[in-house]
């Protein structure tokens, strides 16, 4: 991966104020974009990490049908560096230490360890706020539409140096807990509401339908994404917002309880049993369709799949447990508006075509493309006028509809653009859309905002002891549920060696963000 980093992107010297062409200089167009006076093929590097959709299916985002079309459209040729998402943070660091940088970014868990003001100072990446009335005019009318995405848009010291995704319209909560509805119904259970309805409920799955994992779990002892199980505690797996106040989650009461209950469904058998050589956030699907399970974490555009490959199973999206019925909670998976960022790096060559070829997704024409495709082939108008995929987005018979968006419209979050993530309701039974409504009896008032700047080397101190504790608190979490730490006896060390290792510092670098975004 090192070599082809090293072979395909620049160290040339940079200048901003000498490197960016004028409008008026770019003597050539494509109807898309203008293009500087250059016989060349322009050919722009782009680290973009493969995810799971991706794994099996493309290895090469240039085998993407929707990157195949935009290059038509704008005569520019994208070369990906593309690691699996395992691998982003290493790849990616490996590239910041070589000063062999691509030129665009694209931003999942690769993050500029001291922030993105810092990595201007730094001359890592373009400060893009010179651009926003020319090459990125499109994107800055989409951020100006809204306060609250130009004031999340914007760093700390004033400056616009991503290009996120923006939403066209909030995406309610999109994973959460499953359970299987026709086991309730063979046991006589009504929807488990309390904890005290679940542990019933899972000891059934266990004594009655024989089921290996009554009750499958993260990796970590957790539901990352959804937070799903932990919420019922008030608590979860990292820095919380209580009320204006920065927070660690898995040094709360509500932490050491949520532990000491899964402890006991542990001992118990209501858990897998190998549930920590799991997936970090999703129940793997062959224990679903094979029975091994009754309970889980999952994303609601896979309800009917499991039903479809399941034999007859009937799954229905259930709310996260309380410890008291009528009991309020503040965690789950946030409503979605905005994605993941772009940058442009200091060693692009040609940084105005990379700001117009992002643009360009935000307009009219571009984001019908990326979201949508090609008409008659990925898509076509409903009776109102509305895009709606094809069969072959929806109803492939080789990939399901995650992979199929994955080889040939743009796979969410990957590119910049405005993302209509409606496009996914057509291939989702009406009755699986009560999902939004369940998961979303519970605030999200809780959950920090992704978008948070910090100052200076603050953001680099905050990473590096979030890292750290992050590690030992999975390691923990895991011993505690298992039984090698308990909590009567280990919790007190627990705590305070977290505190030792700078956590209520991380919490006053947040807090003090969190302050900055709220005036």
């Amino acid at each position: 991966m090192t070599i082809v980093v090293m072979l395909s992107c620049s160290t040339e010297p940079f200048s901003q104020n000498s490197i960016i062409e004028s409008p008026n200089a770019m003597q050539r167009g494509t109807g898309i974009i203008d293009l500087p006076p250059t016989n060349e093929k322009i050919t722009l590097t782009v680290f973009a990490a493969l995810d799971s959709n991706h794994h099996g299916i493309i290895d090469d985002f240039n085998k993407n049908e929707f990157f195949q079309e935009l290059e038509k459209r704008t005569g520019v040729h994208l070369e990906f560096i593309s690691p699996p998402m395992e691998k982003e943070q290493e790849v990616y660091n490996e590239m910041l230490a070589s000063g062999y940088l691509a030129d665009i970014f694209t931003h999942d868990g690769n993050l500029y360890p001291d922030g993105w003001d810092a990595a201007v100072e730094d001359r890592i990446y373009l400060n893009l706020t010179p651009y926003l009335d020319t090459y990125l005019k499109d994107y800055n009318k989409a951020r100006k539409s809204n306060p609250v995405l130009e004031k999340q848009t914007t760093t700390a010291a004033g400056r616009v140096v991503c290009i996120h995704v923006f939403y066209t319209e909030p995406q309610p909560p999109w994973m959460g807990l499953q359970v299987r509805k026709d086991w309730l119904d063979d046991l006589g259970l009504e929807i488990p509401v309390t904890f005290d309805d679940w542990e019933k409920m899972l000891t059934l799955f266990k004594t009655e339908k024989k089921a290996y994992a009554p009750l499958s779990i993260g990796q970590n002892g957790f539901m990352s994404i959804s937070h799903a199980l932990s919420a019922g505690f008030h608590a979860m797996e990292t820095l919380m917002n209580v009320n204006g106040k920065v927070v660690y989650g898995p040094i709360t009461d509500g932490w050491k309880e949520y532990l000491r209950l899964l402890n006991k469904w542990y001992r118990n058998g209501l858990l897998d049993p190998d549930f920590m050589i799991n997936g970090a956030w999703q129940v793997d699907k062959s224990m679903v369709i094979n029975g091994e399970t009754g309970a889980w974490n999952a994303m609601y555009t896979l309800i009917s799949e499991y039903e479809r490959m399941g034999n007859g199973i009937e799954v229905i999206p259930v709310a996260s447990p309380v410890v008291k019925r009528g009991e309020k909670l503040h965690i789950r998976r946030e409503d979605s508006f905005i994605g993941h960022p772009v940058t442009i790096s200091t060693k692009c060559k040609y940084p105005a075509v990379a700001m117009q070829i992002i643009n360009y997704l935000y307009t009219e024409e571009g984001a019908l493309l990326s979201n949508y495709g090609i008409e008659n082939d990925t898509f076509v108008y409903d009776s109102n006028g509305k895009p709606v995929v094809t069969d072959k987005i929806k109803n492939n018979p080789k990939y399901s509809m995650p992979q199929a968006q994955a080889l040939y419209l743009m796979p969410p979050s990957k590119f910049g653009g405005l993302y209509d993530w409606t496009r996914e309701l057509s291939a989702v039974p009406e009755k699986d859309l009560v999902a939004f409504e369940v998961w979303g009896t519970a605030d999200d008032d809780y959950i920090l905002p992704d978008t948070l700047c910090f100052a200076g080397g603050e953001a680099a101190e905050r990473a590096s002891i979030l890292s750290a504790v992050t590690t030992y608190m999975n390691d923990c979490t895991v011993r505690f549920i298992v039984g090698d730490m308990r909590i009567e006896r280990d919790w007190d060390n627990y705590a305070q060696t977290i505190k030792e290792m700078g956590i209520d510092r991380a919490i006053e670098i947040t807090q003090k963000a969190l302050d900055l975004q709220s005036e």
